[in-house]
């Protein structure tokens, strides 16, 4: 009888340890471990297998291979003469009788260069909540560099927790018509608080222009930090002002072990 007690007091304490733990100090926790010890040199062996002998069609479908897998990626043949080819950035969306990201016109309401900033409040309950700013500069027609900074705390029985994580992201924009703005892109991801530590990031995303004023934007951005996932997903519906738009939404961020839902209000501008 008494083994029983004893063991029905370890249960409970044990509970009750895990209990005290926020989502973000789990997180942490998570992605300053290390897996490094896992690493295997089995592919090597393998890749040092060759094969005597020339096929004649190697350098056709090498060539094919790679016309196809540039046309998915970058651009088709076929779209050279379209007028997405040459679309060119707008100052901002909804230019008079103009529409999106891109515009196919020549006139003054196109720029070389285009600098936008938003900064967006987010919260999943009055305990964890947070603030996600970020910056975007578009270039040379097709392209964007973006950065980010995301802020959540959390207070965890009295006690404030805070999980920082700065991103970077090279982007390439396949889909450019008036309508529709899609994307995709690499980069890098620094987590502070006591984590410190680097991964690579991807990520894709696409803005529709539904309906003047609005616009909806959905992107998905994921990294790996220690052998651990950090994910990052938004909806956002967006209400445009010129060179101003209010958005709200949900975002949804996967840290490790930690899932944390939540609403998103933001404001940004273009210049």
């Amino acid at each position: 009888m008494k083994y029983i007690f004893l063991s029905f007091i370890l249960f409970f304490s044990t509970i009750s340890i895990f209990s005290q733990q926020g989502k973000l100090e789990l997180a942490k926790e998570s992605l300053r471990q290390s897996n490094s010890g896992n690493t295997t040199t089995e592919h090597d062996n393998n890749y040092s297998k060759s094969s005597s002998g020339y096929n004649p069609f190697t350098d056709l479908i090498v060539a094919i291979f790679y016309n196809i897998t540039y046309g998915v990626a970058v651009e088709t043949v076929f779209e050279k003469e379209t007028k997405m080819h040459n679309a060119k950035i707008s100052t901002h969306p909804y230019i008079f009788n103009k529409i999106g990201n891109y515009t196919y016109s020549d006139s003054i309401n196109t720029v070389k260069t285009r600098f936008e900033i938003t900064n967006s409040f987010v919260i999943e309950n009055k305990n964890l909540f947070g603030n996600n700013f970020n910056t975007k500069l578009r270039f040379a027609k097709r392209f964007d560099i973006e950065l980010g900074y995301l802020q959540l705390f959390e207070n965890n029985n009295n006690k404030i927790d805070g999980f920082t994580l700065f991103s970077f992201m090279a982007n390439y924009h396949r889909i450019r018509t008036q309508k529709i703005d899609l994307w995709y892109g690499i980069g890098a991801s620094y987590v502070a608080n006591n984590v410190d530590k680097f991964g690579f990031s991807y990520g894709v995303g696409t803005e529709l222009f539904i309906i003047r004023p609005m616009s909806i934007v959905a992107s998905y951005k994921g990294s790996i930090i220690n052998d651990e996932s950090i994910n990052k997903f938004k909806i956002l519906l967006n209400y445009h002002l010129k060179n101003y738009k209010i958005y709200s939404g949900y975002q949804r961020y996967i840290l490790g072990p930690s899932k944390i839902n939540t609403f998103s209000i933001g404001l940004g501008i273009f210049f």
